[in-house]
């Protein structure tokens, strides 16, 4: 099987090669940077398996030089670079939707009028209201649900309603404008540039995102989806975060032992982290680098909030199974209901004992599927010694 995964990064400024540790080389691929609430995409296929493989040397400690630090001119720009939003499948159109990418709170919403899907600053010029809790107006504005000021698919004000109409155009006035960002439609994908400043409207016609020709290839079937995973970008266990901070960043490779070639994707990420980003993605001071307390599990495995909520598939098949789950419940009801109000010669005690087997039957089923729903869609607890 052939496996496909998007970065949440345009991959054009990235070395065609990682820096690996002497004795390791590695085919051509990228590394994936998890972040929050940005999809992941997988594509399978029964075509043969494209194979990507590292060697290992007799020296199994990979060791970083403070040489490979990277120059200035070297380092990679997080904010010039087309990031992933969400599946086009996932949005709905008669809505906005909240996303956040990079640590910029954003809004997608379909602009009618252009006939494409909009992604803007998720803050309203006035007021600083949300965005994303206003609405699609009926000639296809974004308005805001705080005081109605209205927003076409540039960003541009369009009507402000405590304005007197016979008043100076208020909202023709530049800092009425919502901050807007260039946004493209790609693998069906919705890509944003996270830099609204006038000179990268068009940057699409520049530059694109990375493109994958086999999501676009009817051959091929492929799986979307996202989730909002809340721990760090680049382990995925927050104790073992810690165990790695308590060392530094940069001595990683000491606090680890990574000695044979499935570690190889991990070293050269590592390296080029170190080179062109000093250890750290730039996240322009939004968030401090001390962590937060280890949240419970109930929390830190969250399915509703993490990805059903966001997944329209997801959505759609819990929501169906909520329906089956009362209409058990009903018919459970209504049979003891029946059973109960019905004299005892009117039916026969063969028929009495079917109902309510059939009650007992309805009500345990609809049960069994509460817990089902609740360990599929809202948490469901792993514990490895038992598996």
């Amino acid at each position: 099987m052939q496996s496909l995964t998007t970065s949440s990064f345009n991959l054009s400024k990235i070395p065609k090669s990682l820096p690996l540790p002497n004795g390791f080389t590695l085919l051509p691929i990228f590394p994936q940077l998890p972040t929050s609430s940005l999809p992941h995409l997988t594509h399978k296929t029964t075509s043969k398996s494209k194979r990507f493989s590292a060697t290992l040397s007799r020296d199994p400690s990979p060791v970083l030089e403070d040489s490979e630090i990277g120059e200035e001119s070297e380092r990679f720009d997080w904010y010039s670079q087309w990031y992933p939003v969400a599946p086009i499948c996932d949005l709905d159109k008669r809505v906005p939707h909240a996303k956040r990418v990079m640590g910029i709170d954003i809004v997608v919403w379909w602009d009618r009028k252009e006939e494409k899907w909009q992604v803007f600053d998720d803050s309203c010029p006035h007021r600083l209201a949300p965005l994303s809790e206003g609405r699609i107006d009926q000639w296809g504005r974004l308005q805001c649900v705080y005081h109605g000021w209205c927003f076409d698919g540039a960003g541009d004000c369009n009507f402000i309603p405590q304005a007197p109409p016979d008043g100076p155009p208020v909202h023709t006035f530049k800092k009425a404008c919502a901050a807007s960002y260039p946004s493209i439609e790609q693998n069906k994908i919705v890509w944003f540039w996270p830099k609204s400043e006038p000179q990268y409207k068009n940057i699409a016609m520049k530059r694109k995102p990375p493109y994958i020709p086999e999501l676009d290839d009817p051959s091929y079937s492929s799986l979307m989806g996202q989730r909002d995973i809340p721990y760090g970008f680049a382990w995925l266990d927050m104790q073992v975060e810690r165990k790695i901070l308590d060392v530094g960043s940069e001595n990683w490779q000491k606090a680890c032992f990574v000695p044979t070639k499935a570690d190889a994707l991990v070293v050269g990420f590592r390296k080029w982290l170190r080179k062109y980003s000093n250890n750290q993605i730039d996240w322009r001071s939004k968030f401090s680098t001390m962590l937060p307390p280890s949240p419970p599990k109930e929390q830190l495995m969250d399915r509703y909030w993490s990805h059903v909520v966001h997944c329209s598939s997801c959505r759609t098949a819990m929501k169906g199974l909520r329906a089956l789950e009362v209409a058990l419940q009903v018919i459970s009801l209504a049979s003891i209901g029946v059973v109960a109000a019905v004299k005892q010669n009117v039916i026969s005690a063969a028929a009495r004992t079917a109902v309510v087997s059939m009650a007992v039957l309805c009500f345990a089923a609809s049960r069994w599927l509460s817990h089902f729903i609740y360990k599929n869609f809202y948490f469901h607890d792993y514990n490895h010694a038992l598996r």
